[in-house]
């Protein structure tokens, strides 16, 4: 009787170990995806700054683009 109690209290030990240590490990993963989340939108903040220089830099060359005569006998 004893012997089955003791395995019993073994178990759920184990058991209890077992889910802390994942809880554990969960919570670190979570930290890690809140601090990507994080430089993932500052990296889209400085995204759409260089987009907008981008297209502005394109306007920039198509007008270039269209000034320029197609050859100089012209």
């Amino acid at each position: 009787m004893w012997f089955t109690w003791i395995v019993l209290v073994g178990m759920a030990i184990a058991m209890y170990v077992i889910i802390y240590r994942y809880e554990k490990k969960m919570d670190a993963l979570h930290d890690k995806i809140k601090e990507n989340k994080t430089s993932i939108e500052e990296n889209h903040t400085k995204i759409r700054k260089n987009h907008s220089r981008l297209e502005e830099h394109n306007s920039f060359i198509e007008r270039m683009w269209v000034t320029i005569p197609k050859s100089k006998e012209e």
